[in-house]
């Protein structure tokens, strides 16, 4: 026995179907194929190509976090003004480096700690 009409098919045949709504008893049959669109901006899978270079060995663990913090304020550039636009990569530079959670993602994503001073 159902309470106020839960679990019961409501008026349009299905369950949780509204009143007044017409259901033919299909669901998706417009015919149409459901298809999604990549994102062109969307990075590859695999990573940066910094880290493509650290794992090739390149480049040294120093230089890929220098790499990724210069991208990770990339998008500042030309809103912040060039001495403020440094001092925000060089933090975030030093937090890559002494922060614990940091540094354990660095860990995972290159196998390899950084050192603790910063360049």
């Amino acid at each position: 026995m159902g309470i106020d009409g839960i679990g019961k098919p409501g008026p349009g045949g299905l369950p949780g179907s509204l009143p007044g709504a017409e259901s033919s008893g299909t669901v998706g049959s417009s015919g149409e194929e459901f298809k999604v669109q990549r994102s062109s901006g969307a990075e590859r899978v695999g990573g940066s190509d910094a880290l493509g270079r650290l794992e090739r060995g390149e480049i040294a663990l120093e230089d890929y976090l220098d790499a990724r913090s210069a991208e990770a304020v990339r998008h500042l550039e030309g809103k912040l003004p060039a001495d403020q636009l440094e001092f925000v990569q060089q933090t975030l530079r030093e937090q890559l480096a002494t922060d614990p959670v940091l540094i354990e993602l660095v860990r995972r994503a290159t196998g390899k700690l950084p050192s603790e001073k910063a360049e």
